[in-house]
């Protein structure tokens, strides 16, 4: 018998490992706001190397877009962890991933249209990512 508890010890802080609480509306809608700073970031690096007017090659494009997806992803992976406290940040964190996953589907989008061979619009796609880098900018002001 004593022999269980260790792996149920273990097997309950992995399970707890992948939420965490927010302790209150405030604190969630801080956590809110930072992810929405991150993937704003993010989103905005992409949108210069996209508008660079192909000066930077395909090989390097492909690495920053594969670690602005895998962050724009990590990000909504940690975010939607995040217990809401309450039906009002619940629905503040279903406003804010309704932005970061459609990042995340941008991003991914540029970098398999990279790894085929290039972004077929570059104007387009900036004028996208410009439009994601506001409404993530916004939520964070609003939310900070």
């Amino acid at each position: 018998m004593t022999k269980v508890w260790p792996a149920v010890l273990a097997g309950v802080l992995v399970v707890a490992g992948c939420s965490s609480p927010a302790w209150n509306d405030r604190d969630y809608e801080l956590k809110a706001a930072s992810s929405a700073e991150t993937v704003g970031s993010t989103v905005e690096v992409v949108r210069l190397a996209v508008g660079g007017d192909g000066r930077l090659t395909r090989p390097y494009l492909k690495v920053l877009l594969t670690n602005a997806a895998e962050q724009v992803q990590g990000v909504n992976d940690q975010f939607g962890g995040v217990q809401p406290p309450t039906e009002r940040a619940e629905q503040l964190g279903e406003q804010l991933l309704k932005v970061t996953e459609q990042a995340e589907k941008v991003v991914s989008g540029l970098l398999v249209e990279v790894r085929r061979d290039r972004v077929k619009d570059p104007s387009s796609a900036v004028r996208e990512l410009t439009q994601l880098g506001e409404s993530l900018q916004r939520f964070q002001d609003e939310h900070q």
